[in-house]
C-alpha cells in the first residue's frame, strides 16, 4: 500500500479517521439533488434483476430433495451476476461523493471484475450466515442471534469498492474492511441505525419516502468511503494532509480528515 492512492488508506488503518455522523447526512443530503433519478433507476434495476433472478431460482428448483442441487447451483450463479451490479450500486455513491458523474448503466460496468466480486460476495456469505444457527443453537433469540450478523454486514461495507477502486483481492478487501470498521465502529453503527429508521419511515409513506431514502443510502455510503479509503484522482498530497485538520470542513464538496 505504498502507492499514492492508498496514502488515504494507509492512513486511517493506522491512525483512524474521522465520522461525524450530522456532517455525513448534511453532506449527503446537499448531494442527492440533480443524482436522485440516475441512483433511483439503479436501484430499481439491481432489484428487479434480483427479484427475476430469485423468481427463476423458484421456478427451477420445483419442490422435494432432488432440487437441492439445482437450488444451490442457481443460488451460486445470482450471487455471482448480483455481486457487479451492488458493486456498481457503491461505485455510484462513491462518483457522487466526488461529483463525478454517474449514469443509471453504471451498474453494468463492472462485469469485468465478476469473478473477485463473486468471490468476496461468497466469503462474506459464508461469515455473516454463521451466527444465526449459532445463536439458535445456544437457544438465543432469534433478533439476539441475527444481531451478529447485522453489524457483520456493516463491517464489511468497504469490501466491494476496495476490490473496484483499489484492485485490492477479496480476502484483502475483506480484512480490510473489517479494520477499517474497528476505526470508526460506534459512528458507523449510528449511521447504519438511522438509515434503517429513515428506510421504515419511507415504508410507512407507501414507499414515496424512498425516492429520498434511496439516494441518500448511497450517497452516505459512498462518503463513509471516501473519508476512510480516499479516491484515486481526489486525494490531497501527503504534505498537503498533513497540514490539514482532522475535522470535517464546512465545504458540501468534501470533508477534510
Amino acid at each position: 500500500m505504498n502507492e499514492p492512492r492508498f496514502t488515504r488508506l494507509q492512513r486511517s488503518l493506522e491512525q483512524g479517521f474521522t465520522l461525524a455522523p450530522k456532517a455525513v447526512f448534511q453532506e449527503a443530503w446537499g448531494r442527492i439533488y440533480g443524482a436522485k433519478l440516475p441512483i433511483l433507476l439503479a436501484a430499481i434495476g439491481v432489484v428487479g434483476c434480483w427479484l427475476l433472478l430469485n423468481q427463476l431460482l423458484v421456478m427451477v428448483a420445483g419442490e422435494g430433495e432432488d432440487s437441492m442441487w439445482g437450488a444451490s447451483l442457481m443460488g451460486l450463479a445470482i450471487s455471482m451476476i448480483m455481486a457487479p451490479m451492488s458493486g456498481g450500486l457503491d461505485m455510484m455513491g462513491i462518483y457522487r461523493a466526488v461529483d463525478r458523474p454517474i449514469r443509471p448503466s453504471q451498474i453494468f460496468d463492472y462485469f469485468r471484475y465478476l469473478l473477485p466480486l463473486a468471490l468476496a460476495s461468497m466469503i462474506m456469505g459464508l461469515i455473516t450466515s454463521l451466527f444465526l444457527p449459532l445463536g439458535q443453537s445456544l437457544g438465543l433469540p432469534p433478533m439476539l442471534s441475527l444481531l451478529p450478523t447485522l453489524v457483520l454486514s456493516v463491517a464489511l461495507m468497504f469490501t466491494f469498492p476496495l476490490i473496484l477502486e483499489k484492485g485490492m483481492t477479496p480476502l484483502q478487501a475483506i480484512l480490510t474492511s473489517l479494520r477499517l470498521f474497528s476505526r470508526q465502529w460506534m459512528a458507523m453503527l449510528l449511521i447504519h441505525m438511522l438509515l434503517v429508521l429513515f428506510f421504515m419511515a419511507a415504508v410507512m409513506t407507501f414507499g414515496i419516502g424512498l425516492i429520498w431514502v434511496a439516494p441518500l443510502y448511497v450517497v452516505v455510503k459512498g462518503i463513509i468511503y471516501r473519508e476512510a479509503c480516499g479516491i484515486e484522482g481526489t486525494d490531497p498530497s501527503p504534505a498537503q494532509a498533513d497540514e490539514q485538520p482532522s475535522s470535517f470542513s464546512q465545504s458540501k464538496d468534501h470533508f477534510d480528515a
